[in-house]
């Protein structure tokens, strides 16, 4: 089965701009789930926490967990230079400093060799579909999985195929095809914390 081609190029700058300025707009409700991330990692973060976006975006959620937690390091991974300038715009000086822009495509083979560290949270939002075709999730968890801290904690919130959500069942997922995945990788004790409008969080931590 062919990858599903992208209607948009995210690595131009107007097309990033364009997704930056719709996205809060059509799913008020991201917000819900970034609180949830937020009240997670501090209940279970150290004093050091290091945190990995992959496919960051335009730093919407960057802004929301280096507003409130003062103690944690972030590193948005996302193939688009023009969604880093976008992000990096929204952080003081302060939040800036706390913060690590890595280019890169987790298209490419060995993409996350590009990681040198592990890390106690890491958090892919509503990206997990730019791998472009639902038969590279699982190789994808495994991948992550090796970033992973001891009793590290992975988090995947994307849009489900199903009626009330996404129709294209070659790029989304429904609830079981993500666990199915998420095992394929070794992953053990989902759990489903959150789903608002076919968005749906995967929550998994290493034992």
């Amino acid at each position: 089965m062919n990858d599903v081609t992208s209607p948009i190029d995210l690595r131009n700058y107007e097309d990033a701009v364009e997704w930056q300025d719709t996205a809060n707009v059509k799913r008020p409700w991201r917000k819900d789930f970034f609180d949830y991330y937020a009240n997670l990692i501090k209940t279970h973060a150290s004093d050091q926490c290091h945190i990995l976006e992959l496919g960051a975006g335009p730093g919407f959620l960057a802004q929301h967990l280096l507003s409130q937690l003062p103690n944690i390091q972030y590193t948005a991974f996302d193939f688009s230079g023009a969604m880093h300038q976008l992000a990096q715009q929204k952080l003081t000086s302060s939040e800036r400093a706390r913060a690590n822009y890595l280019i890169g495509n987790f298209k490419e083979p060995d993409w996350q060799n590009a990681l040198n560290q592990k890390y106690d949270f890491i958090i892919i939002h509503q990206a997990l579909h730019e791998l472009r075709h639902k038969k590279y999730a699982a190789d994808f968890h495994k991948k992550v999985k090796t970033l992973l801290e001891p009793q590290g904690c992975y988090l995947v919130c994307d849009h489900l195929c199903a009626p009330h959500a996404m129709q294209n069942d070659q790029l989304y997922m429904n609830k079981q095809e993500h666990i199915d995945a998420l095992k394929a990788a070794a992953f053990e004790n989902i759990k489903m914390p959150l789903e608002i409008e076919g968005l749906c969080l995967f929550e998994m931590r290493l034992d």
